[in-house]
């Protein structure tokens, strides 16, 4: 029983060891997190995109389904805005602490 336990304890080991970067520092890992919500929010935004076309593209003329359209187009471009605005910002906050803190030549999204 404990040499069975010992060896599913060494291929815990062994697989953490093989799959788990852990050598990242936290600026490192909040870089990789602000880059994966920004690519699900570009994926959003080009799925809302597409949405408003074709929903202009089938409106057959109908001015309620055009206006529908346009005002789905209109508030994702809006929404791209306020992201990539608020990444500027953070970005920017982000780099002048850590520039301030460490002492210069922080590069905090890479």
């Amino acid at each position: 029983m404990q040499a069975s336990a010992l060896t599913a304890q060494q291929g815990l080991q062994q697989a953490a060891e093989g799959n788990f970067n852990t050598s990242r520092n936290i600026p490192q890992v909040i870089a990789l997190v602000v880059n994966a919500v920004l690519s699900l929010l570009a994926i959003i935004f080009i799925v809302l995109i597409v949405l408003g076309g074709f929903r202009w593209m089938t409106s057959a003329g109908n001015a309620t389904k055009i206006e529908t359209a346009k005002e789905t187009i209109t508030n994702a471009v809006i929404g791209l805005v306020v992201v990539l605005a608020a990444y500027a910002i953070s970005e920017f906050i982000l780099r002048a602490l850590t520039e301030s803190t460490s002492g210069g030549g922080g590069d905090v999204v890479s």
